[in-house]
């Protein structure tokens, strides 16, 4: 039996705190693939301010080139955007007879027991949480002190998640990813290249090359 990992998101774009979230959860839990599932439309943010899917499926194929044990969802899984459980029940038909997780964001994972047929999909995989910072800086190292109290904090929003799963009949099971708390937001990077500002420490040297040749993020052209 394998142990494969789904990590979804809009990734716009992708940066060096999913890949430092992905690469501990292969290591902690030893993982034998992550699969990135690129969200093909997300209905929260404005469309204006976002690559397309496919240049977000690129820059993640960029950055993810040198790690055999990465790969990306296959494009016709979502053609029109399907949701998680269609991801997962997709997934497990192509790969019988492996052990699931889903490697998500404390932040994200509050927002489970909304999800579309949340209670189906809660228990059919563990969950890998990634614990988020909030008050610390971009990129800003968490003292040790910090970073344990930061571990409580996620553990107990996840015990929260649980209750309510719980009145669905649904036991979740988690576990919180022994991640770097370094905190890096792809709302900054864009904000950033807009700015023309330097990227490298941000993002790997593949994607900074793409975001510079394909003009992303730049402001719409002042008419004349």
């Amino acid at each position: 039996m394998r142990k494969i990992a789904i990590f979804g998101g809009t990734f716009d774009p992708v940066h060096w705190g999913h890949l430092s979230i992905a690469q501990t959860a292969a290591s902690q839990f030893a993982l034998d693939r992550v699969i990135w599932a690129i969200d093909r439309a997300p209905g929260h943010k404005p469309h204006s301010v976002l690559a397309s899917f496919d240049q977000r499926r690129e820059m993640v194929a960029l950055a993810t080139a040198g790690r055999s044990d990465f790969g990306l969802l296959p494009v016709d899984t979502n053609p029109s955007g399907t949701s998680a459980i269609d991801t997962l029940l997709y997934l497990q038909k192509s790969y019988p007879g492996d052990r699931w997780h889903w490697i998500i964001g404390s932040d994200a994972l509050q927002t489970l027991p909304k999800w579309h047929r949340c209670a189906e999909i809660g228990g059919l995989c563990d969950w890998l949480v990634a614990p988020r910072s909030g008050g610390v800086g971009e990129c800003e190292d968490v003292p040790k002190a910090a970073e344990s109290k930061i571990h409580l904090q996620t553990d107990a929003v996840c015990r929260r998640v649980a209750e309510k799963m719980a009145v669905l009949d649904v036991e979740i099971r988690w576990q919180v990813l022994s991640a770097p708390s370094i905190e890096i937001s792809s709302s900054r990077i864009r904000r950033l290249g807009a700015e023309n500002r330097e990227l490298s420490y941000l993002v790997p040297e593949a994607v900074r090359t793409y975001i510079a040749t394909q003009n992303l993020y730049q402001p719409p052209a002042a008419e004349s």
